[in-house]
Formats: structure tokens, sequence, C-alpha cells
């Protein structure tokens, strides 16, 4: 009789706890993300331009002023920013003489939120406005991990205007990697889809999403990437990058990010990347990289070089997985990525 008693209390508390995150995910879906605080972009010396639909990108340019010099525009990953690309390759820019540009994907740092966007309409919505403003016409472009579909994207939309495409532990869509047997990038097949998120029964995942987001990360963040990669706690600075700028990612709220990690938007509702045409392409994929499959690099790599196409590839294991190309000997301007796409532009 008390094992019974027992057990309704706990299932009796495990209702309460359900609608007790059922009504706090449905006030956080109405509360909207936190306010554009354009003074404080500013302050960090970031810039921002508001595009037709009334959404507002942040982005940072850096290197040299010049406008005739070659121009890189830098696409950071998940839970990250675009100051984290500022941070990399900042002194690169400067010392190979490149204008850089580094833009923040939509929730993440000041940037506007869109639901249920797809990453090849990002292109038209955010980079090309950006491109416009800066006066840039021809470009290269890198990606980091969900950075990398946004650069492939860029080089699949914008033709023979992108002249390298730099892909940095990049990921498929799910219906390419199904399709050439592929393992997917991890999580690819648990998470929600915007349409599912849309439903009143599941705002608890709004208030699962907070915790994750907001309570415990960049704790979390970091706790992760220790035990799948236990030698990034080697590199303090690189550790110290990755812990502000999941913090800044956050500064107007995990609303975004919970729309952003909708398994339609990351994941399904792409083109199809080997159509891609352009000339030149960097493919860096650690072979201990734990987030992102390193097959995909293998085979990006393999599939482009049969196009007749300029690959550049590397495959290192060093003990630093998906962060290997952002840190070390690869911050050093005449191995690093941004050398490796640019060099022929000034031969």
């Amino acid at each position: 009789m008390n094992l019974l008693v027992n057990v309704l209390y706990i299932v009796a508390g495990l209702i309460l706890l359900f609608f007790i995150a059922l009504w706090m995910g449905r006030v956080f879906k109405k509360r909207w993300q936190k306010e554009f605080d354009e003074t404080a972009l500013l302050q960090e010396g970031g810039k921002f331009i508001t595009n037709t639909e009334g959404r507002r990108i942040e982005y940072f340019v850096y290197g040299i002023a010049d406008i005739n010099a070659p121009v890189v525009v830098n696409i950071h990953g998940s839970w990250l920013e675009a100051l984290f690309e500022k941070w990399l390759y900042e002194d690169i820019c400067e010392q190979l003489s490149v204008r850089g540009i580094a833009i923040s994907l939509p929730w993440m740092g000041y940037t506007d939120i869109k639901i249920g966007r797809t990453v090849i309409n990002w292109v038209e919505e955010d980079l090309e406005p950006v491109l416009e403003k800066e006066n840039v016409k021809d470009f290269v472009i890198t990606g980091h991990s969900q950075g990398a579909p946004h650069a492939m994207a860029a080089a699949y939309h914008c033709k023979k205007r992108c002249t390298w495409l730099g892909l940095n532990a990049p990921l498929l869509p799910n219906h390419v990697t199904k399709d050439i047997k592929l393992e997917w990038a991890i999580g690819a097949e648990s998470l929600l889809t915007t349409e599912q998120l849309q439903q009143p029964l599941m705002s608890w995942y709004f208030t699962f999403m907070y915790l994750i987001f907001e309570i415990l990360s960049p704790w979390l963040t970091l706790q992760y990437l220790f035990n799948s990669t236990p030698r990034i706690k080697e590199d303090v600075t690189l550790v110290e990058r990755i812990k502000k700028s999941s913090k800044r990612s956050l500064v107007r709220g995990s609303l975004g990010n919970t729309w952003e990690t909708a398994k339609d938007v990351c994941y399904d509702r792409w083109f199809d990347p080997r159509l891609i045409d352009v000339n030149n392409i960097c493919i860096w994929h650690a072979k201990d990289d734990a987030q992102c499959p390193p097959s995909i690099g293998n085979r990006l790599a393999n599939h482009f070089s049969q196009k007749n196409i300029d690959v550049t590839f590397k495959d290192e294991a060093q003990g630093f997985g998906h962060f290997t190309y952002c840190r070390g000997e690869y911050l050093e301007p005449n191995n690093s990525m941004i050398h490796a796409l640019t060099q022929s532009l000034k031969d």
C-alpha cells in the first residue's frame, strides 16, 4: 500500500512539473527576443544592417580598411557568434592584407531571429545586405560547423562572385547524408521540427532550452567539450573564447536558439551542396571530430576533386577535434585557412 502511495506521489509530481514547464514555456514563447541594444553593439565595435524584412543582422569588420583588398567572410558555428570569428582571424587578416567580415547567424548575438528560416534564403536575406552595405563584389567565404552550410549556400547562390569556399568541420543536410549513406551530425536525428515546436503541448521544450542555454550555459557547453575533446582544456585562450562567445550568443535570450535548433532549419531545409559550382574549395576536417563526422569532409573532398575543382584538404588528428583548425599553428597567418584561400588571388 505504501509503495502504491509513493508511486502515485511521484506520478503526481511529474505531472505537476510537466504543467509548470508547459506554462513557463508558453510565457517564454510570447516573450520574444530581448531588446536590441544598438549602443552595446556599437561599443563592441560591431555594425548592423536592417534588411527588407525589417530584421537586423549584426556583423564585425576587421583586417585592413582598403576597399580594394580581398574580402573574406567568416561564418561561425552553433552556440557561438560573429565575435568568435573576429577573435580568430582579426590579426591574420591584418597581416595578410585582407578585409574580414564576420556575420552572426539568426538569433545569435544581436541578430534578429526568423522562425522556420532556410539556409539557402539566408544568403539573400542576411548575407547580401551586409555585402551591399560594405561595397563587396567578389568575396571568399569560410564556415565552421553549422556555419559551413551557410558558406556553401553562398557559393551556390552567388556563383562566380564567391571565388573560394572554405569549410571547417562541415556537415551535410539529412537527405544527402542518407543518400550517400554517411553518419549524421551529432543529435541531428533527435531534434524537433519547427512545426512540432509550434504545437501548444510542446511549449515545455522552450522551458527545457531556457534551462540549458540561459541557466547552465556556458558551463554545460564547456563540460560537453571537455568530455568529448579532453585536450581542449590545454588551450586556455581557445576555451576562454568559446566561453565568452557562448555567453554572448545568448545576449538576447534563448528563445531564438530554440527555434534555430529545429531539425528542419539545421538539417533538412537545404539545397544539395553537391551542386555547388566554384573553382576552388578548401576543406579541413579533423579525424578526431566528435561533433561532425569526419567522413563528411572526406566525402566532400573526394566529390569535388572528381569534378576537377581545386580542393585543398587537411584531416589531422591532434586531440582538439571540432576546434582543431581554430587554434595553434592554424592561427599563424601563413598556416591559416584564410591564407590558403586568398593567396592565389594576389599571385
